[in-house]
């Protein structure tokens, strides 16, 4: 009942045509998940509260007394770098005044991968028997389609790092305080993360911890004084266009592969979109085996005209059989701040999470994000299958990052406002 409960919220928030449409949505989610509420042992297991693996490393940043800004203003100095030349890296921020500057970057032949930080410019404090203070300033390309918050995420993970303090400036920055060891010293790292253009600049402050209450403003003003120079517009992949006829268009992005059927009629299409990025590319002298697709998530797109009786119902409960034909039980609704952009062509669009169960392995977990959209005559249908962000959280941020592009790019062509016969 909670589901259907949270489901009477959302129409209520959504753009609706009509009070028919309201009544679909509320029954299509009602046929896909109100009889999974009835598994005993999936309702225990959904019932075991987690916190969620972003929630873990988001944390208040330490209170500080910070002091006028006129005051810290005196005891630092402007700094102004176009490393490299390039204008996408060009920053400005503020240092104390005693710091020594590191190597200047100016030479033309650099290269910026995906994979290392290169480093643009670095500021020394006095040495100490405890370390050094010092900020470094590194840039990297952005791979996929993250935002900066799933990046770093991603970042520590792999690092195995523990958050002390995060903070989401926006989609495209993210503020975070961590404890790292370098050798026998202990740093206190407070890192600001910005996607700018089609890279990532990351500016970090190392105080060591015994100095760390001494220098702990001195570091969060020094940090906030960060602003890039030439502010672009963020760079996302290519995206590949598919119509179905003249109906609907979508785009995927690279490193996914789309699958369909040959298509007999008007009435309903559909296609599988996979994400193969990563996966090793097929040997044309090895036999293909059957089942054994190499994916990260799956996409499926399920177009239905409004004119056939029952369509709608019929794509759900085939929907709701293949799935768990595939061994996969949806559980309990998760609570998410979508924020999906849609097509201006669409006059009613609402989108759900949920929890996942692999009835063969209970230790792996999955989401299922849903999402329909009716525009001229069609309803749209667009299913995500995903590892869950608690395990897997890259795979997971990156497949759901592209599913809100794949639903903002969904537009309907002439043909989905023509009457049919």
């Amino acid at each position: 009942m909670k589901i259907i409960s949270s489901l009477k919220k959302t129409m209520f928030k959504c753009k609706a045509r009509n009070w028919l449409l309201n009544r679909f949505i509320f029954v299509w989610f009602a046929v896909l998940f109100v009889p999974l509420a009835f598994i005993p042992q999936y309702s225990a297991a959904q019932n075991e509260a987690q916190q969620s693996i972003v929630d873990r490393f988001k944390k208040p940043m330490p209170e500080l007394p910070l002091p006028e800004y006129s005051r810290f203003v005196e005891v630092t100095r402007p700094v102004a770098k176009k490393p490299y030349d390039e204008d996408v890296l060009a920053y400005s921020l503020r240092v104390p005044k005693e710091w020594e500057e590191g190597i200047n970057k100016t030479s033309a032949n650099f290269v910026l991968s995906g994979k290392l930080f290169l480093e643009l410019s670095s500021y020394y404090g006095p040495p100490t028997i405890s370390g050094r203070s010092r900020v470094v300033i590194e840039a990297i390309n952005m791979e996929g389609n993250l935002t900066a918050e799933q990046w770093y995420i991603k970042y520590i993970l792999e690092g195995g790092y523990t958050t002390e303090g995060m903070i989401v400036h926006d989609s495209n920055k993210v503020e975070s305080l961590i404890v790292v060891m370098e050798g026998d010293y202990s740093y206190y790292l407070r890192s600001l993360i910005t996607i700018n253009g089609d890279k990532i600049i990351m500016v970090k402050y190392y105080v060591p911890v015994e100095y760390f209450q001494a220098q702990a403003v001195m570091q969060a003003m020094v940090i906030s004084s960060f602003k890039i120079t030439n502010p672009m517009e963020r760079e996302f992949e290519e995206m590949f266009p598919y119509r179905f006829l003249d109906i609907a268009e979508i785009k995927y992005p690279t490193g996914w592969k789309i699958y369909t059927k040959p298509l007999r009629n008007t009435e309903r299409l559909r296609a599988t979109i996979l994400n193969m990025s990563g996966a090793a590319p097929e040997d044309p002298n090895e036999p293909k085996k059957r089942g054994r697709t190499e994916t990260k998530g799956k996409l499926d797109v399920i177009i239905t005209s409004s004119s056939v009786k029952n369509t709608l119902i019929e794509e759900i409960a085939k929907y709701k059989e293949q799935i768990e034909g595939e061994g996969m039980m949806i559980g309990s609704r998760i609570p998410e701040d979508y924020e999906f952009k849609y097509s201006d062509k669409i006059d009613f669009a609402v989108t759900e999470v949920y929890k996942g169960l692999d009835s063969a392995d209970s230790m792996s977990e999955y989401e299922f994000w849903f999402t329909v959209m009716v525009g001229g005559n069609y309803y749209y249908f667009i299913m995500l299958l995903t590892p869950s962000r608690d395990e897997m959280f890259g795979t997971w941020a990156e497949n759901v990052e592209n599913y809100k592009l794949i639903v903002s790019n969904l537009r309907p062509l002439v043909g989905a406002f023509l009457e049919r016969d």
